[in-house]
């Protein structure tokens, strides 16, 4: 596949294009080599550096601009950190359709990050293609059951509106979202696993560990039915245990997949991020390497120099993520990790302080913020 750079900066068409090439992506196509994503990385780039006022700030004082980059590994990344202090957006601030609020749980509540969403068609066609193909597996249409509260619920959440959209494109006629203002409706919970039962229909369960540890709980007390779920049923767990101490999300899973009668390869691990556009989904054991589209790519860098580390070495994770056209698409994360094949193997939070390049690089955002 070509793609052809318009005359000028124009974000709509540009976002147009990109949406159009993830909706035709199938795993395995051949049209998502290395040399597309950085063509794309070029232009995503000369685009966010014109008209991100504070992030081309920020590019000038790491001595980058676009004649320097020739690939996604090329663009300066921005650490998480700064989307707790500043607005990274393509054009104005008021042009933001969405505003997803990062949950605050890892340095306190009262500086919650902010992704301004400009373009939401591309959050959908980036997810839907991924959940596709590593949730559905290629089908078109599933039995979606989602446990954590939707977009309507909670208007900043990024998984709300994620859970919202899948349901809205890929769900049959059984199922559904099964919370309410008050919580989850177990109730209605139970009845749905009742009814796929009795028609042997497979349900796809969306939810946090969290969620999905309140339902071991009330199965394994007697409190909600437990059943063997038809075959082909699979539990998508996206994380979330910061607010439990002590929870393991594998045990967890192993112990939801013997109540339900349910296989461990049945259990699809989803890793996402506020401040990302795109998923990352893993079958199996939580420790098996995650996989995503070709348009999100990953690497390792120490957490003192920004350097680059070898794969298989642990370090903090950084992402590129052409979803993020309409903010930033070069992502550095407080995460440890390690690259594993073709995937990523996601270690844990870095304790304590962030790491110290890390914090040099929010300076510098924030340096930049004041000169744009």
């Amino acid at each position: 596949m070509t793609i052809h750079t318009p005359v000028g900066y124009d974000f709509d068409s540009l976002a147009a294009e990109c949406a159009a090439a993830f909706d035709r992506w199938t795993p395995g196509a051949s049209e998502w080599d290395e040399d597309l994503l950085n063509e794309w990385a070029r232009r995503a780039f000369a685009l966010q550096f014109a008209e991100n006022s504070t992030y081309g700030k920020y590019c000038e004082t790491r001595g980058v601009e676009p004649g320097d980059v020739f690939g996604w590994r090329d663009v300066p990344p921005v650490p998480t950190a700064a989307f707790r202090a500043v607005d990274l957006i393509v054009g104005p601030s008021n042009g933001a359709k969405l505003t997803f609020l990062t949950s605050g749980t890892s340095r306190g509540t009262s500086r919650r990050g902010r992704h301004l969403i400009r373009a939401p068609e591309l959050y959908r066609a980036s997810l839907r293609a991924a959940f596709r193909a590593f949730v559905l597996e290629g089908e078109v249409a599933a039995n979606i059951v989602t446990l954590p509260p939707s977009f309507t619920h909670d208007p900043t959440s990024s998984l709300g509106w994620m859970l919202d959209d899948v349901c809205a494109g890929f769900a049959s006629e059984l199922g559904g979202s099964v919370v309410t203002a008050d919580g989850v409706d177990w109730a209605a919970l139970d009845a749905v696993v009742v009814d796929a039962v009795r028609l042997d229909l497979p349900l796809c369960l969306l939810g946090t560990t969290l969620g999905f540890a309140e339902w071991l709980e009330r199965l394994t007390d007697g409190r909600s039915v437990t059943s063997a779920l038809p075959r082909g049923s699979k539990l998508m767990d996206t994380g979330g245990v910061k607010a439990r101490a002590g929870l393991e999300r594998a045990a967890v899973l192993t112990g939801l997949c013997g109540q339900l009668g349910l296989r461990l390869e049945a259990i699809v691990n989803e890793f996402g991020m506020t401040e990302l556009l795109s998923q990352r989904y893993g079958h199996g054991d939580p420790g098996v390497p995650l996989l995503g589209p070709p348009w999100l790519r990953s690497w390792v860098l120490d957490p003192v120099t920004l350097e680059e580390l070898p794969d298989g070495e642990t370090g903090i994770l950084c992402h590129y993520d052409l979803a993020n056209l309409g903010s930033v698409c070069s992502v550095l994360t407080e995460d440890r990790g390690r690259i594993v094949g073709e995937g990523i193997e996601w270690i844990g939070r870095t304790e304590g302080a962030p790491p110290r390049g890390c914090s040099l690089a929010t300076a510098e955002v924030l340096e930049a913020q004041a000169h744009a």
